[in-house]
C-alpha cells in the first residue's frame, strides 16, 4: 500500500500537468477562435463585395441613359428603344430584374419603361420635397451625383432599390433625373445568401434607419450569435453583414473531451510515478518518440540536437560523417492553408516528406528532418557534388508531380537551398544551415520552384 509520502509527488505532478495542459489548451482554443473569427470576417467581406458589385453593375445603367441624354442635348426620343434594351440586358447579364427605368426632365417623370404597371409614375415630381421618398432625388441634385435608396415597398407590390442620377447637359445646365429601380427580391435571389447556411454560417444583412434602428433585409433561419459584423458601403449607403458559425464559436463537446483527455493524461503520469520501474520504461518510450515528428515520421530537430550533433561545439557526433545539407521549403504554403484548409496543408507536408524520403538512403546515413512548419532539412552523407545536385533536382521534380484527387487543380512546388560538403572545418552544422538558408532565400527571390546550390 502506498504511503502518504509516496503520494505527494504523484499528486503534485497530477495537479501541475492538469493546470499546464489546460492552460495550453485555453491558449490554443483562444488562438483558434481568433482565426475562426478572421475566417468569418473574410467570408463576410467576400459576400459583401458580391452584393456591392451586383448593385453597382445594375445601377451603372443610369449612366448609360445619362450619356444618351447628353449626346442628344436633352432629347429623349431614344428612350423607349434604349430602355427596352437596357431592361433586357440587365437581367440577362446580372440575373437581377428591373422594376422600371424612367427619365424625369426637370425632375418630373416624362417616360417610364415598362409602361405597364408603372402608369402612376408619369408626371411624378421627384423634386417636390413634400412628397414622401423624394429625399434621395433631391440629394442627388444637390450633390450632383448618383444617390441610391435603401429597399422600399413599391406601390405595384414587392420591394425595390432605386438609383437617382442627376443629368447636367454639356452647358452645365441641370436637365433632370434618370432613375433605375431594381427588384430587391430579385437581387436577394441573385446573390443567394442562403449558400452561407449550406456552409454552416448564420447571417443577417441589415442597415440602420434614420432613427438608428436596425432594418433587417435578409437573414438565415437562426440569427447569428455573437457575430462578426462587416460594414460595407454602396455609394451613399452603409450596410452590414453579420456572420457566425451555426453551431456557435465554441465546440463545448470538443472542449469537454479535451479536458477529459487532459485529466486522463495527468492521472496516467501520476500513476506511472507510483511505479519507478514503469516510469523508467515510459521515459524511454517518450525519448524515442521525441526523435520523430508526429505528422511526417521524419526526424525532429530534437534528434539533430541530441543525437547527430555534439552540443558543445556544433560538430557532427560521428566524426566520419560527410553530410551535404539542403533546406527545403514548400512554396506559398500559407496560401495552401488559406485556400484548402489546414487538413490539406498537413497532407501537403506529408506528401513532400515522402518525396524527400524517396530520395534518401538511410543505409548510407542520409537523414530527413522536419525543421519546423513546412520546412525540412535533408542530410545526404558522402555524396559527390553532381549526385547532390541530382538529388535536389529530383526533389523539385517530385514535388511538382504530387497530386490530390479531391483537389485536381492543386499544385505543389518547393524551393531549396543546398550546401555541399567541402571539408570538416567548413562543415559545422549551424554554418551549413545559415549558408543553405541564404541560398533558399535566393531561390525564392528568383521565382521559387527551384534549387540553388
Amino acid at each position: 500500500m502506498k504511503t502518504k509520502k509516496q503520494l505527494i509527488i504523484p499528486t503534485a505532478v497530477f495537479l501541475i500537468i492538469s493546470i499546464l495542459l489546460s492552460g495550453c489548451y485555453v491558449l490554443i482554443a483562444r488562438q483558434t477562435s481568433v482565426q475562426n473569427r478572421e475566417r468569418h470576417r473574410y467570408i463576410a467581406a467576400n459576400q459583401s463585395n458580391i452584393i456591392r458589385n451586383s448593385i453597382d453593375t445594375v445601377l451603372a445603367r443610369a449612366y448609360t441613359l445619362s450619356s444618351f441624354i447628353n449626346d442628344t442635348d436633352g432629347d429623349t426620343a431614344f428612350f423607349d428603344r434604349q430602355a427596352a434594351k437596357i431592361y433586357d440586358e440587365t437581367i440577362k447579364v446580372t440575373g437581377i430584374p428591373l422594376k422600371n427605368i424612367a427619365v424625369a426632365p426637370g425632375g418630373i417623370v416624362e417616360k417610364v419603361y415598362p409602361a405597364a404597371g408603372n402608369e402612376a409614375l408619369i408626371g411624378f415630381n421627384f423634386m417636390d420635397s413634400s412628397q414622401k421618398g423624394n429625399i434621395e432625388a433631391i440629394s442627388a441634385y444637390q450633390k450632383g451625383e448618383l444617390i441610391i435608396t435603401n429597399p422600399f415597398d413599391l406601390v405595384q407590390g414587392g420591394s425595390g432599390m432605386a438609383g437617382r442620377l442627376p443629368v447636367f447637359l454639356k452647358s452645365g445646365e441641370f436637365w433632370g433625373l434618370v432613375t433605375v429601380t431594381m427588384d430587391f427580391e430579385g437581387l436577394l435571389k441573385s446573390i443567394n445568401l442562403s449558400t452561407l447556411s449550406n456552409m454552416g454560417v448564420d447571417y443577417k444583412l441589415w442597415y440602420k434607419d434614420d432613427t438608428g434602428s436596425q432594418v433587417v433585409m435578409d437573414a438565415s433561419e437562426n440569427l447569428p450569435s455573437h457575430p462578426v459584423s462587416y460594414k460595407f458601403s454602396i455609394t451613399n449607403l452603409n450596410w452590414y453583414l453579420d456572420v457566425a458559425p451555426s453551431g456557435g464559436w465554441t465546440d463545448y463537446v470538443e472542449a469537454a473531451v479535451v479536458f477529459i483527455v487532459i485529466i486522463a493524461v495527468a492521472l496516467l503520469v501520476a500513476l506511472l510515478l507510483l511505479n519507478r520501474e514503469q516510469l523508467t520504461e515510459s521515459n524511454e518510450k517518450l525519448r524515442r518518440l521525441a526523435h520523430l515528428d508526429s505528422l511526417t515520421s521524419c526526424y525532429s530537430r530534437h534528434y539533430v540536437n541530441t543525437i547527430l550533433l555534439n552540443p558543445r561545439n556544433g560538430l557532427w557526433a560521428d566524426p566520419t560523417a560527410k553530410y551535404s545539407l539542403a533546406i527545403i521549403d514548400i512554396d506559398n504554403f500559407k496560401s495552401i492553408n488559406d485556400t484548402y484548409g489546414h487538413d490539406i496543408g498537413d497532407q501537403a507536408i506529408i506528401a513532400i516528406a515522402k518525396v524527400l524520403e524517396d530520395n534518401s538512403r538511410h543505409a548510407n546515413g542520409d537523414c530527413i528532418i522536419r525543421h519546423g512548419g513546412d520546412e525540412f532539412i535533408a542530410l545526404f552523407n558522402d555524396v559527390t557534388k553532381d549526385r547532390f545536385s541530382q538529388k535536389l533536382a529530383s526533389i523539385v521534380n517530385g514535388a511538382r508531380e504530387v497530386r490530390f484527387p479531391e483537389f485536381p487543380d492543386m499544385r505543389l512546388s518547393v524551393s531549396i537551398g543546398g550546401e555541399f560538403y567541402e571539408n570538416p572545418d567548413a562543415s559545422l552544422y549551424y554554418n551549413m544551415v545559415r549558408k543553405a538558408d541564404e541560398k533558399l532565400y535566393t531561390a525564392k527571390e528568383n521565382g521559387r520552384d527551384q534549387y540553388i546550390l
